[in-house]
């Protein structure tokens, strides 16, 4: 039961927060929105996909680790990824660097 409703949990914060991403760009004059770093939190590469007899369209994925953000941290949010298997912020790291950050309970999302 533990595991069904921690999973229930994770689902909704993801939910709860790509929601939030959203609207607080589009709702909110344009405001930015950032991710500060809670807990070690690995920043993935982009990796293309191409379409597929499932997926008409060509998509992104989680690639590699190329980094690991510490608490304190901060991530400027460029874009947000539903996929069929994970949910996922596009990121602009202060050196340039772009990755996706799964959505999880390591980050909370505020807007400047």
């Amino acid at each position: 039961m533990n595991t069904i409703s921690g999973r229930f949990r994770d689902h909704l914060t993801a939910f709860a927060l790509l929601a939030l991403s959203v609207t607080i760009p589009v709702g909110c004059n344009n405001r930015e929105a950032i991710l500060v770093i809670e807990k070690p939190t690995e920043v993935h590469s982009m990796d293309q996909v191409p379409p597929s007899p499932d997926n008409a369209v060509a998509g992104v994925q989680p690639g590699h680790v190329i980094v690991t953000l510490t608490a304190g941290d901060t991530a400027r949010t460029v874009g947000v990824y539903q996929g069929k298997d994970f949910d996922a912020f596009q990121v602009k790291l202060s050196d340039g660097t772009e990755g996706l950050i799964l959505a999880g309970d390591t980050f909370n999302v505020v807007s400047r």
